[in-house]
């Protein structure tokens, strides 16, 4: 399929968006220095073994240090940061680096809320020159903003590359719309389905994965890797299998044919593999 971290540095935009449950005082980011959920805490079962070859490494606390596939390298530190023009309460650090390319790479900081997820990200890219004479003000950092429910979940993202906002709605701990309202005011509404002709009964996510971008069409880029470090809240209860898009374009509205989902399962009901028509994401566990 892809190469699971530089797709994540590859991708550009992101998606998600409904009514939305906000989570009060949750959501505001804890000036108390929270340094990270446990990942035990969302991974029930334990994080994979690998994903798309990408594996993963822990402390002694149980949060993650580095993801490591192939060539690159993501570190998650922990502690208090202050990157460049940023006044916030950083208290984890990523880092993205390619022993190929010693020069390319990025920074994100992370501010995390009193649930011990991220509120804000602040992204420092290292390889962008402010001389180069197609710079324009604010290439060199991406920001984003996140909102969950009482329940730990994601229901709203806010990415200042796009400058558009998505949020999500759930429905009995499973996320039942997408919704993407777009700066040009044109909207995208994906609804979810659970069951269908091929999967006649729900599939538990007992593995607790929550493939933002591969499911739930979300484009979180390279923030993706931060849910493997319990950083981007919990999982649905079950695995999707397909998603119907609607839309509004131009003042047209449309709907597109249903997409359907494949999902192989261990003996233990633990997804080994995933099937979305174009890519194929693997687990190991």
């Amino acid at each position: 399929m892809k190469n699971f971290l530089k797709f994540a540095s590859l991708a550009v935009v992101a998606i998600a968006g409904f009514t939305f449950t906000s989570c009060s005082d949750d959501d505001e980011p804890n000036k108390g220095g929270n340094t990270g959920s446990n990942i035990e805490e969302i991974f029930e079962e334990g994080l994979p073994a690998a994903v798309d070859g990408a594996t993963f490494t822990t402390n002694e606390k149980g949060q993650l240090t580095k993801i490591v596939d192939g060539t690159t390298n993501v570190t998650f530190e922990y502690g208090t940061f202050t990157p460049p023009s940023r006044a916030h309460n950083f208290t984890v650090r990523m880092k993205e680096r390619d022993s190929q390319n010693p020069n390319d790479g990025w920074d994100i900081y992370l501010e995390l809320n009193k649930q011990g997820y991220v509120a804000y990200a602040y992204q420092y890219y290292l390889d962008v020159d402010v001389n180069d004479e197609y710079y324009e003000e604010g290439d060199e950092y991406d920001e984003w903003w996140f909102e969950y429910n009482n329940a730990g979940q994601l229901t709203r993202l806010k990415r200042s590359e796009s400058n558009e906002e998505w949020k999500l709605a759930y429905s009995n701990g499973d996320v039942a719309t997408v919704v993407k309202n777009e700066k040009d005011g044109d909207t995208r509404t994906y609804t979810f389905a659970y069951t269908n002709s091929e999967y006649k009964n729900v599939i538990a996510n007992k593995g607790c994965l929550m493939l933002f971008d591969d499911n739930f069409q979300l484009e979180m880029d390279e923030m993706n890797v931060a849910y493997y470090a319990g950083l981007l809240g919990k999982a649905v209860k079950n695995l999707p299998v397909g998603y119907v898009r609607k839309g509004v374009e131009g003042g047209d509205e449309y709907t597109d044919e249903p997409v359907a989902f494949q999902w192989t399962l261990n003996s233990n009901g633990l997804p080994t593999k995933f099937w979305d028509g174009y890519d194929l994401v693997t687990f190991t566990w």
